[in-house]
Order: structure tokens, then C-alpha cells, then sequence
């Protein structure tokens, strides 16, 4: 069975972008067939993260298709791009490249896309923007698309919602309060919290203490964190590729392949 990941996190770049490809390309390594989608409707990021020129935004193509009623599971796979790994292949429908094209990603047709690519793939990775606001209560046009449609389709249909969190002072506080607005919209929804660029030794601002703090002020006990490898970052970027595939043996790239572990598909067994 397809499983839907995805993966959430406050305003001030906590790293969701970040997470959601070395998640879905750890995956893709484990032998599962993976299809990460950029459904941001504020700006696709994941293109540029792994170096494709994409001006089409394969993802609102499909969510066309799917309003017509013609996407198939091929089409996903044309509109996607194939990225290889070591293990197998991950397969990218780019974001939007202009944020005025958010009208296109309506609650409707990113479900329907959903729908298709489980057909298709063991995982379905979801990177999606940061804002909650329902917002049909300040618009007088209750037939108008809604510009966070698509991340609250997504997080709504999830099998499991990455939350991603700054390990900085102020990257922790706006995790909590936003937490809390996402819990009570999808009180039922399974969570895996990781606390992003955690910084270890020194530590004059006290990133190292993050875990304890969501521990303390939100009740959040088990928590994944991710070192901040800049070294191994710098490495991706340039590349254009995956931790997997630009610093394989980095001790970040190994949180990545734990992570990974933990949220793969159980395939059954006859």
C-alpha cells in the first residue's frame, strides 16, 4: 500500500525543502518506488535544490489533468523527473516556478493527483507550504480557490505529517505555536518531529537544547534531530544531488537513512 508522507514545518525556512528530499531519495535507496511532489504554493524550491530546469511545474500540469479527469499514472511519470540513486529512482513533479500560478493547485485536483500516484508508487513524499489559515471566513467569494488549498489537501490525506523544526531560539518558539494550530486541525494524524540544523559542541545558541525544550513547553518527547553539516549542505547544493549521493558517509546523511527507516512502507508479505 502507497504511503503519503509529508512534511510541514513553520514560517522561517526551518528546512522543509531539505528534509523532504533527503527523505524521499533515502527511501528510494531502501528499493521503494518514490514520487516527491513540491506543492508549496508560495515557490517551488525542490527544483532548484537538485539543479532541474523545469519552467513547466510539472505539478500543477498534473493537477490540470487531473480537473479534466485524463491523469494516469504515466502521465505522472512524464511529468516527473527521474532522478537516479545508487538503489533505484526518484521520480520529482517540480513546484510552481511563479507564486501568482497558485490558483492552479486547488483542493480537488491535488487530491486527485494523490489518488493517481498512490496507484503507482510505495511512497509519495509531499514538501508543502508553511501556512494553516483556512481563510474561507475573510473572503466574500466562498467558490474562490484558496491559496493554502494544497498543503491543507496534503496534510489532511497523510499517512504521516513531518514536522520541521529550527533548532534556533526563535525557529523552536514559532514550531510550538504552530504546532499547536496544526493539531487541532488533524488531532488524529500520525507525527514525526525533527529539529533541524542542531548545532553541537559549543553552543552559545543553544540549539543544543532544543529537543528538551519542545520536550518541556509542548510535550513533544521523541524527536529526531539533524546536525548542522554545512560542509555536507555546501556538497548537495553544489551538485545538485541528494546527501546519499554528495556525502554519502556524512553523520547528517546517516540521521537522513534512520528517518527513513522508521517511515518506509511495510510492503506485505504472501
Amino acid at each position: 500500500m502507497s504511503k503519503l508522507l509529508a512534511v510541514w514545518g513553520p514560517t522561517g525556512a526551518p528546512g522543509r525543502t531539505t528534509v523532504a528530499i533527503n527523505v524521499a531519495s533515502e527511501l528510494a535507496e531502501l528499493g521503494q518506488s518514490v514520487l516527491l511532489i513540491d506543492a508549496d504554493s508560495y515557490g517551488g524550491a525542490i527544483a532548484p535544490a537538485l539543479g532541474l530546469i523545469d519552467d513547466a511545474a510539472g505539478f500543477a500540469a498534473a493537477c490540470r489533468l487531473a480537473e479534466s479527469g485524463t491523469l494516469t499514472a504515466g502521465d505522472i511519470e512524464n511529468l516527473s523527473h527521474s532522478v537516479s540513486m545508487s538503489a533505484g529512482m526518484l521520480n520529482v513533479l517540480s513546484g510552481i516556478t511563479r507564486t501568482d500560478r497558485w490558483p492552479e493547485l486547488t483542493a480537488e485536483r491535488v487530491k486527485n493527483v494523490l489518488a493517481c500516484a498512490a496507484e503507482a508508487y510505495d511512497a509519495i513524499v509531499v514538501d508543502v507550504g508553511f501556512n494553516l489559515e483556512t481563510d474561507e471566513e475573510i473572503t466574500s467569494d466562498l467558490f474562490a480557490p484558496r491559496r493554502n488549498a494544497a498543503t491543507l489537501t496534503v496534510l489532511k490525506h497523510a499517512d504521516c505529517i513531518v514536522e520541521v523544526a529550527s533548532a534556533d531560539a526563535l525557529g523552536i518558539a514559532r514550531f510550538i505555536r504552530a504546532h499547536d494550530v496544526l493539531v487541532d486541525l488533524y488531532p488524529q494524524s500520525l507525527r514525526l518531529i525533527v529539529v533541524n540544523k542542531v548545532r553541537t559542541g559549543l553552543d552559545p545558541r543553544g540549539s543544543s537544547h532544543a529537543a528538551e525544550t519542545l520536550s518541556r513547553f509542548a510535550g513533544l518527547h521523541e524527536v529526531y534531530e539533524l546536525p548542522l553539516d554545512e560542509k555536507a549542505l555546501n556538497a548537495s547544493y553544489a551538485s545538485g544531488k541528494p546527501l546519499s549521493m554528495s556525502a554519502h558517509t556524512s553523520k547528517l546523511r546517516k540521521k537522513f537513512a534512520g528517518i527513513a527507516q522508521v517511515l518506509q512502507p511495510q510492503r506485505n508479505v504472501a
